[in-house]
């Protein structure tokens, strides 16, 4: 019973992806922490993150904007080895909550406001690029940054997914590294990867499916819906 909830979490954290470019570690991580320890969980998503990634890069790398993944992901090189050291001694409720209650105000200042800050000055780039790697070194959690950072930029839904991917694999690789060489690669969680795949790969193939009908005009409203939603389960 276990081991098929974990297999139904990371198939609805990679459909969550599939269709918005983002969103594993934020769904899967808070609910796989419920039977796993968090060092385990964090491994786990890392694998799972690495896979997703690189096929959506691989089918939209096209639609990269090549500078401006660039300087997110030079912020978030420098960020992810402080992560990886502070993640087995960081208080990960307290950041977990700090960061839900900023997702929300960015959120909903941005859903109801009329008036938002664009972020223009590529000094931001390398600022919300360093934060996500730091969060995703310690908790696997590096897309909010990221996200917040291409809402604020009003990318394109092609654009977005594709720039935050080109973000997410190079993370990706570092954290699942990083995790092998601390030592985070055990047996169940290799095992647990395996036996999500075959269900996973489908998941995705459904994501982007759904990815497609999403309407380029409530592409950027719903981001932002969904960027106050995470926060609050963050804080949960």
């Amino acid at each position: 019973m276990e081991t098929a909830a974990i297999i139904a979490i990371l198939c609805l954290a990679t459909l969550v992806h599939g269709t918005l470019g983002f969103g594993t570690a934020l769904v899967a991580m808070p609910l796989l922490t419920l039977t796993l320890g968090v060092q385990e969980a964090t491994a786990l998503v890392a694998f799972v993150i690495l896979g997703t990634t690189s096929v959506i890069l691989a089918r939209s790398w096209r639609e990269l904007q090549p500078r401006a993944a660039g300087r997110l992901l030079a912020g978030s090189l420098v960020g992810i080895p402080i992560g990886i050291l502070v993640l087995t001694n960081a208080p990960a409720p307290i950041v977990q909550r700090g960061l839900g209650g900023v997702l929300i105000l960015v959120g909903l200042y941005n859903v109801i406001g009329t008036r938002r800050w664009k972020a223009q000055r590529p000094v931001w780039a390398y600022v919300f690029g360093f934060a996500s790697g730091l969060l995703g070194g310690a908790y696997n959690t590096n897309a909010p940054p990221a996200v917040v950072y291409g809402a604020l930029r009003g990318w394109p839904p092609e654009n977005f997914r594709a720039n935050l991917q080109a973000l997410f694999v190079p993370a990706a690789v570092m954290i699942w590294a990083g995790h092998g060489m601390t030592g985070l690669w055990t047996g169940p969680v290799v095992t647990y990867y395996l036996l999500f795949l075959p269900f996973g790969l489908p998941a995705l193939w459904l994501g982007e499916r759904l990815s497609a009908r999403i309407p380029e005009a409530s592409f950027g409203r719903l981001l932002y819906f969904v960027i106050a939603l995470l926060g609050v389960a963050l804080l949960i």
